[in-house]
């Protein structure tokens, strides 16, 4: 969804003023074979891939002091998702409603003082290079930014993969935050599964394992209705440029 990057940097804010105790970081196991090792890496990096050619609706949750629930729609042979964020981060709610068609994004950000209530569109030309909204604009998916900085991947049974995420390298992630998590953040744990079909149904992302300090859990995002139609338009009704002003901070 066009608001992954808000939910990582969500995630990772929260623990900018904590420091956690160092954990090891996960690892493959000793034993494991490097056949296995690229054959779970090889069905991982498939299964973040296939989102561009089918439709989807994903839901996504993380509980504590940066709470937040997503639940959205991708069309990615339209190239269009749709996607609704309620956030609580230091005490502030937000709700925010993302709607990209093409390189075209509308947001509304309700519960943020002195910006808009309509919908807003966003020249996206104008997001820097680093922009977390343009990143996730390039990958509607929600996940498979995460995917490409994941490592000690390795089969846990049958349709499960487990292994570790290097966040200070994932596109859209707060570099500060990152920063403020120090080593952990090279290795986040995370398990994902995958139905027949080689198609991703669930990822968790353990923020919880290296940021309890903070009172932050884990991220689980679950996918489903995998082929089924979606709708996605232009939003209706009244809509304003988006205020220069915050174009630096999505």
């Amino acid at each position: 969804m066009a608001v992954a990057g808000l939910a990582t940097i969500a995630a990772l804010a929260a623990c900018q003023n904590e420091k956690p105790a160092a954990t090891p970081g996960a690892s493959a196991s000793a034993g494991a074979s490097a056949q296995v090792q690229a054959s779970a890496a090889d069905a991982l990096t498939a299964a973040g891939a296939k989102f561009k050619d089918t439709t989807v609706k994903m839901k996504m949750g993380m509980s504590g002091a940066a709470g937040i629930e997503v639940t959205g729609s991708l069309d990615g042979p339209g190239k269009k998702s749709l996607s609704s964020m309620k956030m609580g981060v230091a005490g502030t709610n937000m709700n925010i409603d993302v709607v990209q068609i093409g390189d075209e994004v509308w947001m509304k950000m309700a519960g943020v003082p002195a910006l808009p209530k309509d919908w807003m569109h966003v020249d996206t030309a104008k997001l820097g290079a680093a922009s977390s909204l343009r990143s996730s604009i390039e990958d509607p998916s929600y996940s498979a930014n995460l995917l490409k900085v994941a490592s000690s991947v390795e089969w846990d049974g049958t349709s499960k993969i487990k292994g570790t995420l290097d966040l200070s390298k994932a596109a859209g992630a707060n570099a500060a935050a990152a920063t403020a998590l120090g080593e952990q953040a090279k290795a986040v744990p995370f398990t994902a599964t995958l139905d027949e079909q080689g198609r991703l149904l669930t990822m968790t992302v353990g923020m919880g394992q290296v940021a309890s300090a903070a009172g932050v859990g884990d991220m689980v995002i679950t996918y489903s209705n995998y082929g089924e139609p979606v709708t996605i338009e232009k939003p209706s009704g009244k809509i304003v440029e988006a205020p220069a002003s915050i174009l630096g901070s999505l």
